[in-house]
């Protein structure tokens, strides 16, 4: 019998090292293990920019590290998300890139954008045939409308329906979709909250400082006459067509 309290507590101890060795071991391979997110490349990045993905580079940290900073940094597998934005201030060499250098400043608004010939206006998109996520500022869009003097069709008993002619105005570029100014994805990354997506705000030339381009007063027009309804959307292809 007096061995067997000798061999309890060497099976105890014997337990209690293996668990040691179990924490030891685990906390040493959260070390090893290694999560990757984005500094700038060498020569660093200038003010007003367009963010090039050799710019980047992927720096990679130990996951026991990276708990916290993975909430205030993008992993480098996002980087793409980076490549094509407008640096708002210079970044150094080295420099890891935080969620906070994702968002647009307050004071970088859409002014800046607009030309000394140029006014932004805002339209209401028909929310039922509009998905926002494949539209993003700079994108090529157009409005359709109902034609000058139709209708809303009537349709009698037994007959067709009689649908309502369209015409198609534009093509305009959208500078905001709500609160949004780029993809749905970067307003993702930066953690911007989504606004009124359906309320569009386009560029649009001025020919006079009280007269707008002919497209525009056409939209206006239509806009006034039917109570400001929203419209349909089309989107423009990123290809131009050649000419023959």
């Amino acid at each position: 019998m007096k061995g067997v309290p000798g061999l309890l507590i060497a099976v105890g101890l014997a337990i209690a090292g293996a668990l040691c060795n179990w924490f030891y071991m685990a906390q040493k391979s959260r070390e090893l293990d290694l999560v990757q997110f984005v500094a700038v490349a060498e020569g660093g990045i200038r003010e007003g920019d367009t963010i090039q993905h050799g710019q980047l580079i992927p720096v990679p940290i130990p996951l026991r590290y990276a708990q916290r900073l993975k909430e205030v940094a993008p992993y480098y597998s996002d980087v793409s998300t980076i490549v094509g934005m407008t640096a708002y201030r210079e970044f150094l060499e080295g420099e890891l890139i935080l969620t906070q250098d994702l968002r647009t400043p307050a004071s970088n608004d859409m002014k800046r954008d607009l030309g000394p010939n140029e006014v932004a206006i805002w339209i209401n998109v028909d929310s039922r045939g509009f998905v926002p996520q494949y539209f993003s500022g700079g994108d090529e869009v157009s409005f359709r409308v109902a034609a000058a003097g139709s209708r809303d069709p009537v349709t009698q008993p037994g007959q067709p329906l009689n649908v309502s002619p369209e015409e198609v105005i534009g093509p305009f570029y959208i500078l905001a979709l709500g609160n949004r100014r780029g993809t749905s994805e970067r307003a993702r990354m930066s953690g911007q909250g989504q606004g009124a997506e359906s309320v569009i705000a386009i560029r649009v030339k001025k020919i006079s400082e009280t007269q707008l381009e002919e497209k525009a007063q056409l939209l206006l027009s239509h806009l006034k006459f039917s109570n400001n309804q929203a419209l349909g959307l089309v989107m423009h292809s990123d290809h131009k067509a050649k000419a023959p």
